[in-house]
């Protein structure tokens, strides 16, 4: 019997930004909310389901209102001590994903806010066209 594959392809209409930061969740996702004025809130763990049957969790944050959704991950599973949602980038502690009218600032802008957060060592955006694991961010 002949097998068909679906391809599907999907837009990724959000920006990517990896930060490093040796700062505990909370207080990470309290200092962007100071700056941003934003109310990032803790959310059930945001799940992955693979192929092989295995689901691993990743804590989040989410901020959303009528212009934008923020979403604050962890990039390191708390469950897996291997586990990352980005596992090309495993430098990174953090990953911040912005949908809507914050994304039609320049990501330099966006970085260039976030680097007041006196949480954040290191902050770059992640180029989602070179990114094999950029269907993870897709909910």
């Amino acid at each position: 019997m002949k097998k068909t594959k679906l391809l599907i392809d999907y837009e990724y209409d959000f920006e990517l930004f990896g930060i490093a930061s040796s700062a505990k969740f909370f207080k990470l996702a309290w200092a962007i909310n100071s700056l941003l004025s934003t109310r990032l809130l803790k959310l059930e763990d945001y799940t992955i389901d693979f192929e092989q049957g295995e689901s691993i969790n990743f804590i989040n944050y989410c901020h959303e209102d009528e212009s934008c959704l923020i979403h604050l991950f962890k990039n390191k599973s708390p469950d897996f001590e291997n586990k990352y949602l980005v596992p090309e980038m495993t430098h990174f502690d953090f990953v911040l994903k912005i949908n809507g009218s914050f994304q039609t600032f320049a990501a330099e802008e966006v970085i260039k806010e976030l680097r007041e957060v006196k949480y954040i060592e290191y902050i770059a955006p992640i180029a989602l066209e070179k990114l094999k694991s950029k269907d993870n961010f897709l909910n």
